[in-house]
């Protein structure tokens, strides 16, 4: 989508969670305490949000499936498939602390799973992670919310890193290779219409709803795109 479509995107304020010294703090304190306690630190939108994401992955596709988690934290969406028997899992961050804690965790869950660093917006680094078949599914839970929080030198948000980024998804997947996203910024119709020159809607995960003034809504959406065969 280009920039042309800007009055498709909400109206975001820049924010030090989509700056990369923010995370690289974070994620340098939750090592630290992983080295201390054990704990592996917090799970973006919660643990359910994360069990609907690895259930409807454990539904739709097989363990020998091409996974890639694209902002992928500790790891914890990984180290869940991991545990129910998926073996071709890559989780990438673009914070050094980051990937060192999911791989410490891993290798003390005794698992395998590949970890790096990549900037996801670098079409070098995302052709160089996809390599030469693109993976079967492409997990994103907040990752979309933070660079969309991301902020220009003048303050206001980076429009450019927001169209990119379904750009760099596409790029990522084979050819009827799925999208599966978790978000609290954008809603459904929205992340439709961000996605749609890339990716086809394909499925929807269900969260508890409230209701408030007459409207029916929820916290968080989690949605599925396809990408099609080329023509």
């Amino acid at each position: 989508m280009s920039s042309s479509d800007n009055k498709d995107t909400p109206a975001f304020e820049a924010s030090r969670l989509g700056r990369k010294d923010h995370w690289d703090s974070v994620y340098d304190r939750e090592l630290h305490n992983y080295e201390a306690t054990g704990d592996i630190g917090e799970i973006w939108f919660g643990s359910s949000a994360a069990t609907k994401m690895v259930s409807w992955v454990v539904r739709t596709t097989q363990p020998s499936a091409r996974i890639l988690d694209v902002g992928c934290g500790n790891g914890h969406l990984l180290l869940d498939l991991a545990s129910r028997g998926y073996t071709n899992l890559t989780g990438t961050d673009y914070s050094a602390q980051a990937v060192r804690l999911a791989h410490e965790i891993a290798l003390s869950d005794h698992h395998t799973i590949t970890y790096a660093e990549q900037d996801f917006l670098d079409p070098e680094q995302v052709a160089r992670v996809a390599g030469s078949t693109g993976f079967d599914v492409v997990l994103d839970k907040g990752t979309y919310d933070a660079i969309c929080l991301m902020p220009m030198e003048d303050g206001s948000v980076d429009q450019k890193a927001i169209d990119v980024y379904p750009e760099s998804v596409a790029r990522s997947l084979a050819d009827g290779g799925v999208f599966l996203i978790t978000s609290c910024n954008w809603t459904e119709d929205e992340l439709v219409r961000r996605f749609k020159d890339h990716l086809e809607l394909f499925d929807r995960v269900k969260h508890t709803t409230f209701a408030f003034g007459g409207a029916v809504g929820q916290t968080v959406v989690t949605v599925a795109f396809k990408k099609q065969p080329a023509a």
